[in-house]
């Protein structure tokens, strides 16, 4: 491995997948080993992810128990990760947001006396319960690192109100961002696939009402919110006031619900779970996205797509102070009445607020000096 040490990646699901890519491919670009160690938290879905950026997981360990309880599936991880850290003894691990996958590799690398570098650090609503469990995994996340890679000053500033040490956090930019470049580049150059997309998908390319691009997943919406959400949309689509295309996320629990309300709707299309290009090819082509997803948020204001999220409270409030998006009461009436008055505003010229595509460059450039400069028992014995 080109004499050098490898740094262990851990990943676990879609969104870590498609924004640790271009974190490791910055790294491998500059001679620097990674291995790709995926939990399998997403097992049915990680792996076409993990394919169209042309991944390999170097490490599979065989989890597969996606739709189990956080607390199971963090020790299952956990038991798995710790004789990996053992044969690798890699330099440094490196683990991206806040899913079980995440705090599972931080505290692996953690009692393995290996630095952590956190990629998309510093998010923060303030409510515990606000996503669940997201907001306490990355704070959880944060006492472990060695290396912040705060997305934004928003994020860097609440890490130094936290009291990490301002020379351990870096404003790199999102790598949401660079994949979302490097998404658009192949969907202009690929004739052949936004063929394929457009013959699949008619009704994305020719809408016979505007269309309305949503997604539904987050934990704390199953139950009363998600009725409420799922009402919201039966009547904007019985009234043919947008045409809907909505995804749906594996989860039992929200696509029971979600099925029973919406099929048969004829201007609904309920669809199976979609890969990154083709996500991001309808949301080039939406007038409006309602979403509960937290790297939509991200990615929407870039391609010009206003946002409804639909959330009591939201960490990435620079889409919100940039009028891309805008927080909505999870009520039917309150919903509707929001996809009606944004239909209604022009379109939105793209804006850039969670980064310029550069974000894994700098991380690589970041740890490339770091592993330079620095011995690692010295770092671990001051990071904790």
């Amino acid at each position: 491995m080109h004499g050098k040490s490898p740094l262990l990646a851990v990943c676990g699901t879609r969104p870590e997948v498609v924004k640790m890519a271009p974190v490791i491919a910055a790294l491998r670009a500059r001679g620097q080993p990674v291995l790709l160690v995926f939990t399998g938290q997403h097992g049915d879905l990680a792996p076409q992810m993990l394919r169209e950026l042309g991944l390999v997981a170097d490490i599979d360990l065989g989890l597969h128990q996606q739709g189990a309880a956080p607390a199971q599936l963090l020790a299952s991880i956990l038991m798995r990760l710790a004789p990996v850290f053992a044969a690798w003894r890699p330099r440094l691990a490196l683990v991206q947001g806040d899913t079980v996958s995440a705090l599972a590799g931080a505290l692996a690398a953690a009692y393995a006396r290996v630095p952590v570098a956190h990629v998309e650090a510093g998010l923060r609503t303030g409510d515990p319960a606000e996503p669940f469990p997201e907001e306490m995994h990355r704070a959880m996340i944060t006492p472990a690192a060695a290396l912040h890679f705060a997305p934004t000053e928003t994020a860097a500033q609440a890490l130094l109100r936290e009291g990490v040490d301002a020379t351990r956090i870096h404003i790199t930019g999102n790598s949401g961002i660079d994949a979302l470049h490097a998404t658009e580049a192949r969907l202009d150059s690929d004739a052949v696939a936004a063929a394929t997309l457009a013959a699949r998908y008619p009704y994305v390319v020719n809408p016979r009402y505007p269309l309305l691009l949503a997604t539904i997943h987050r934990r704390e919406n199953i139950g009363r919110r998600l009725g409420a959400i799922a009402a919201a949309l039966a009547r904007l689509a019985a009234f043919c006031e947008t045409e809907i295309v909505l995804p749906l996320h594996p989860n039992p629990a929200v696509q029971s619900v979600l099925r029973e309300k919406l099929d048969g709707l004829d201007a609904m299309h309920l669809i199976p779970p979609v890969d990154h290009m083709t996500m991001i090819w309808m949301m080039r082509r939406a007038r409006l996205l309602v979403t509960d997803s937290g790297g939509l948020q991200e990615e929407a204001p870039g391609l010009g797509l206003r946002t409804l999220v639909l959330r009591q409270a939201t960490e990435r409030t620079e889409a919100l102070a940039a009028g891309a998006s805008e927080l909505v009461e999870i009520q039917a009436d309150s919903i509707v009445s929001a996809v009606r008055r944004t239909l209604l505003r022009g379109p939105m010229q793209p804006v850039f607020p969670f980064g310029d595509g550069r974000a894994g460059e700098r991380i690589a450039d970041v740890l490339g000096q770091w592993l330079a400069d620095t011995a690692t028992a010295g770092v671990m014995a001051e990071a904790f």
